[in-house]
């Protein structure tokens, strides 16, 4: 293990991951400074060696009793877009009393960190973080083949941090002469993150021309929102008419049906089946069927036998048991 600001030349693609929670409170305890240059600073950790990327990783700062501290977030977030080869990602937060907790950014840093090594994106991960919480990634990584280096205040550099990692890069309030933005600088990159002008979707087309303006220029075509709401006022407006107009003698109304669709026979209600009266109702025929009304012809041959074998058979069953009976009785009456 090694104190080496610039880490190791020999590893030439590097990445870096930035708790960015975690060193804004250790550069406001050592520094009380918080206007950092990220591209400066990572030139630096980088040194000669090559930068991939750099990811920056936080909580979305939003609180109901300040709603200021969300702007002031947006703010910053939006001139640290603009940074050349790095990448923000943003965790949630839980309310737990008067303080907030972070969520999800640990786990990010370890996922990205064991992801980008096994995809053999990089060659040295850079750690600007001294919690412990991440020796088992730290380790991961190692196995790997890769190296590890971790960069610290001494104040928040836990043992594990150190054990775990193949260079230590301590920091010091002299680390960052030279990498602190003027406010005038900062507002300007503030101010040009703000006056970006945002493009659509649509604007950002193959051909190059906004197809939402020219439609909404032209008349032909309203934005989705406005069709979706036509769509719903009408099928709102056709069901209530369905439900206060009279309907038909079979109990259903004579509109057309809602959405286009077709009713069939499967569809019926209960009143097409049964009249008020109890009597059945009238049924629509069904192709290749006879009415309900019609009765059922029957072939000769099978009528014939319907109507003489059934009833000569039924009447020596009958015969059968009654012999039986009559037999038993006439048993018990001699027994007796």
């Amino acid at each position: 293990m090694t104190n080496q600001a610039n880490g190791n030349a020999g590893s030439r693609r590097v990445m870096i991951f930035i708790d960015g929670s975690n060193l804004y409170h250790v550069l406001k305890q050592n520094t009380d400074k918080q206007n950092l240059d990220y591209k400066k600073f990572s030139e630096k950790l980088c040194g000669d060696r090559e930068l991939i990327r750099t990811y920056y990783y936080n909580i979305r700062q939003e609180s109901p009793d300040n709603p200021k501290l969300a702007e002031s977030q947006d703010r910053f977030l939006n001139a640290l877009y603009e940074t050349d080869y790095l990448e923000v990602k943003l965790g949630i937060w839980k309310q737990r009393g008067q303080t907030m907790v972070e969520k999800g950014v640990d786990v990010m840093i370890a996922s990205d960190l064991i992801a980008h090594a096994y995809e053999d994106h990089y060659d040295t991960a850079i750690l600007v973080s001294g919690d412990a919480d991440f020796y088992p990634a730290l380790q991961v990584v190692k196995d790997t083949g890769k190296q590890v280096e971790v960069a610290a205040f001494d104040s928040n550099l836990s043992s594990e941090a150190a054990r775990f990692s193949d260079v230590i890069i301590k920091f010091d309030n002299h680390y960052f002469d030279g990498l602190w933005m003027s406010a005038s600088q900062k507002n300007q990159n503030m101010r040009t993150a703000a006056i970006r002008k945002s493009v659509t979707d649509e604007a950002a087309s193959p051909n190059g021309e906004d197809k939402g303006a020219m439609r909404r220029q032209n008349g032909t075509k309203k934005p989705f929102a406005e069709r979706y709401a036509d769509r719903r006022n009408a099928y709102n407006a056709r069901k209530v008419s369905n439900n206060g107009s009279a309907g038909s003698s079979n109990g259903r109304t004579a509109s057309k049906p809602i959405g286009g669709l077709r009713r069939t026979e499967s569809r019926r209600s209960l009143s097409s089946v049964v009249g008020s009266s109890g009597q059945s109702a009238h049924r629509t025929e069904r192709r290749g069927l006879a009415s309900a009304s019609s009765s059922r012809v029957t072939p000769p041959d099978i009528r014939n036998r319907a109507t003489e074998t059934k009833p000569a058979r039924h009447n020596s069953r009958r015969e059968q048991r009654q012999s039986w009976i009559s037999r038993m009785l006439k048993s018990r009456q001699s027994g007796g």
